[in-house]
């Protein structure tokens, strides 16, 4: 623009010039000549002022914009009136000497040479030389000026003389869409939406929203109606001296214009931004809510964004005609946002979104699949410009036990190929998603690309959650790298359901006003974690956070240290360590499950326990199968321990297991080539346990993976036998304040594990709320009025255990470890070490 600018300005210069020195000789004659040198003199200043006010347009979603003109504060200032959907808002300070609150102006292209007529309300809270417009006020204005950026090309003429017309006869069309309106919905929406005087330009575009205007049918009509309904202006005609005459713009209003809708066309509907606004971005004196206006995106989906983005921008250019298909596949886990990146894409982009889920294609039949296929193109043929979001395409072209079909396969392919045979004037996208399973290679060569959606880290998440909160005009007081790091294993489906829960437990709490913004706490994340955690701790293989902490564990201190250094390095990564793997082995019920979940819940790390023959299966590649899925839900939910208990069952020696198909030998090469898999990840540690480590393949016991092997042995010794008793014991009520525990020990056994202890303290809790209850029964036989209630809160509530109770508990004690299992396990511990 600049440099358009600097040659106009040079060329209004030289004629000033040369009209300057004609006037010098023909002024001597006539006196009126100096009246065109007085002119180029205006018209020179006056272009070089407008040269020098560079006027930045913001493009407000329409409801952001509706939102600002709707306040009293500025609609108590008009003193005419001021149609919202087709106006801009702008700064007090470019009325200049005008008193009224709003104003015509034209808006000039200097590219094309066209002009727009357009009325600016002024608003004083807007920024110095800011004009607000609509997104589809921006399409307007860049269809009618021909230009794809304002603020390089275009300036503002102020409107001195303004006819105010009113249209007798309007002529609109219906911009074609993937749903089909009834044409008495389509008859209120017009109806409703022309009440007020609408001022439209010829080849307008204007939106109607259904919520809005036709709400009775809004509520009747399914969910699957689209809520906005797109026209455009074909003609308007206005009469003038008994005559109807075409003019390029003027007010319709109902009643005094006739509305004539014609067949729908095609074209592109205004393009939508990423963002929205609160009311307080928009103010001069709020600059970080005024940062907010560049707000896009977070990086998680604004690369695939991107990269969907470069890849589909080719096809919408008219004058470039490529022989390839766009059809693209995004991959990613489920609930990773693939649906919203592609809607956000085509809202992007301005084309219609169809959206349709291959469920409900796939039929039991192949020829009313291949029938619903052909319906599904048709619709998406007639709604271009168009995106076809076609998801779970993994589930396509199976028949009903789950083996491929070719037939349809091929159908797919054939009816894709006659699809873009056809030359047609709007591009029509196809883009599949599927989740991280293998799509068929016949349908993989389908796609000219793959647009891949990545697992979220702890940063990404945090963006994620913070991006959330500004969409939904909610505020967090709440560490939000805090609440990322607990709610590891969540992706974007998640982290939205976790913002709701914890709006909903805030609401509760409070009285909520619709015109305050929702504030909300770390305890309301809190306790929608917990909530949603409840909810699907019963999926197969869900990882939690345990609630296992080391007072909940006695004795075994070195193998706390022990265990402590080794987790703590990597999680640090200081030094570049990479992380290795622990093996916990030892006699059954000394705590090594106990130890592992302590671990995850010191360092607010998830726990996925893999129990050995859980993994195996029948068919032959799904005990592998179920190895590579263990760790992709291990990277997923980072920082994560992975718990093998039983292993020995799972990786015995390779060779030996007998099985005549070599399942276990392909269970230890998947699980091996899945351990040295980890070795860029820090944050994902493998712990195992067993109780024959002889049993293990050695190949699983070199550096790197299980590298360092931790004895968890029984309870000999006096003080670790105590030890694990406070630990057990520690919301008991004694008689003698604990002091009991001395004596208790002393009478144990002299080899005892861990598991043994808890039979001890359970069982003495047991005896003590016995020999309650028999005291209780023998009050109510002798006093038929005692307080039945109040004594049973009573028992409930004053439980004391004495060390008669623990005396009966060890009478009853059988130690689960003998004396030739304890000798062989330390021999094996030597051999070992």
């Amino acid at each position: 623009m600049h440099e358009v600018q600097r040659k106009m300005l040079s060329t209004l210069l030289y004629y000033k010039r040369l009209v300057k020195g004609l006037t010098r000789i023909l002024l001597r004659k006539n006196s009126r000549y100096v009246m065109s040198c007085i002119f180029l003199e205006y018209l020179h200043r006056r272009f070089q002022r407008m040269s020098n006010l560079n006027h930045e347009w913001i493009v407000l979603p329409d409801t952001a914009l509706r939102r600002i003109l709707d306040d009293p504060k500025i609609t108590d200032t008009w003193n005419e009136y001021v149609d919202c959907d087709s106006c801009a808002v702008a700064s007090t300070q470019l009325s200049e000497n005008s008193t009224s609150s709003c104003a015509w102006v034209n808006v000039c292209s200097i590219a094309s040479l066209m002009k727009y007529k357009l009325m600016i309300t002024f608003v004083p809270d807007v920024n110095e030389n800011t004009i607000l417009i609509s997104e589809t006020t921006e399409r307007n204005l860049q269809n009618a000026l021909r230009c794809e950026k304002l603020e390089t090309s275009c300036f503002i003429l102020p409107l001195e003389d303004n006819i105010i017309e009113f249209a007798t006869e309007a002529r609109i069309s219906l911009i074609a869409n993937q749903y089909d309106y009834a044409t008495e919905t389509l008859d209120v929406m017009l109806q409703n939406y022309f009440l007020y005087p609408r001022f439209l330009h010829v080849n307008d575009m204007f939106k109607i929203d259904m919520k809005e205007y036709a709400e009775s049918q809004f509520y009747s009509s399914g969910p699957s109606v689209n809520y906005t309904a797109y026209f455009i202006v074909k003609t308007l005609k206005v009469n003038r001296n008994g005559c109807k005459i075409s003019v390029n713009n003027c007010y319709v209003v109902r009643g005094e214009s006739t509305l004539i809708q014609e067949a729908q066309v095609h074209d592109y509907i205004p393009r939508g931004r990423v963002y929205s606004f609160p009311n307080s971005a928009l103010l001069r004196r709020n600059e970080d809510a005024r940062k907010l206006l560049n707000y896009n995106y977070p990086s998680a989906l604004a690369e695939p964004m991107k990269h969907l983005e470069f890849c589909i921008t080719p096809f919408l250019k008219k004058d470039i005609q490529l022989n390839v298909r766009p059809v693209f596949l995004v991959k990613g886990p489920r609930g990773s946002g693939k649906h919203e990146l592609v809607r956000a894409i085509s809202k992007r982009m301005g084309l219609n979104f169809l959206d349709i889920d291959f469920a409900e294609v796939q039929t039991l039949t192949s020829a009313q699949t291949e029938a619903k296929l052909r319906k599904v193109l048709k619709n998406a043929e007639r709604c271009v410009p168009c995106v076809l979001y076609l998801n779970n395409i993994q589930v396509f072209g199976k028949t009903a036990e789950g083996q491929k079909d070719e037939r349809i396969i091929s159908a797919f392919t054939a009816e894709v190929t006659s699809l873009y045979s056809k030359h047609r004037e709007f591009p029509l996208i196809i883009i599949a998603s599927s989740d991280e399973t293998d799509v068929p290679a016949e349908l993989q060569r389908i796609f000219i690309e793959t647009i891949y959606v990545k697992h979220l880290n702890q940063s990404t998440r945090a963006e994620l959650i913070s991006w959330l909160l500004f969409n939904r005009n909610l505020m967090t007081a709440a560490d939000l790298s805090k609440v990322a790091n607990f709610c590891s294993d969540f992706k974007f489906a998640d982290l939205l359901a976790l913002l709701l829960h914890a709006a909903k437990f805030r609401c509760k709490l409070t009285s909520y006003d619709k015109k305050c913004t929702l504030t909300l706490e770390h305890e309301d994340f809190d306790r929608a974690y917990e909530y949603m955690q409840s909810m699907y701790s019963d999926s197969k293989g869900a990882p939690r956070v345990p609630k296992v902490h080391w007072k909940d564990i006695g004795g075994l201190a070195e193998l706390k240290r022990e265990i402590t250094r080794r987790i703590q390095l990597p999680l640090l990564n200081a030094f570049g360590f990479g992380q290795s793997g622990l093996l916990l082995y030892g006699p059954p019920g000394t705590g090594k499950t106990l130890l592992a979940k302590a671990v995850a819940t010191e360092y607010k790390m998830h726990f996925l326990s893999i129990k050995g023959p859980e993994v195996l299966n029948m068919y032959v590649g799904q005990s592998e199968k179920n190895v590579r899925q263990i760790f992709e839900r291990a990277r997923s939910a980072a920082p994560c321990i992975v718990f093998f208990d039983e292993l020995d069952s799972l990786a015995p020696n390779r060779g030996r297991s007998g099985d005549s198909g070599g399942v276990m030998d392909r269970v230890v090469s998947q699980l091996l080539a899945e351990m040295d898999g980890l070795e860029e990840s820090g944050s994902i540690f493998i712990i195992g346990a067993t109780n024959r480590p002889d049993l293990i393949d050695p190949a699983l016991l070199r550096p790197g993976r299980f590298d360092k092997m931790l004895y968890v042995g029984i309870h000999s010794d006096r003080v670790s036998k105590l030890s694990v008793l406070e630990a057990q014991t520690r919301k008991f009520e004694f008689r003698e304040n604990g002091r009991e525990l001395e004596q208790v020990v002393d009478r144990l056994p002299k080899n005892v594990t861990g598991a043994d202890l808890y039979s001890v303290s359970s069982n003495a809790w047991l005896n003590a709320v016995r020999e309650m209850l028999a005291k209780h029964q023998e009050n109510e036989r002798i006093n038929k009025d005692y307080l039945v209630e109040e004594n049973n809160a009573g028992i409930k509530n004053n439980v004391i255990v004495e060390l008669s109770h623990f005396s009966d508990a060890i009478c009853n004690l059988v130690p689960s470890v003998t004396d030739e299992e304890i000798k062989r396990y330390n021999k094996m511990r030597v051999e070992l070490s």
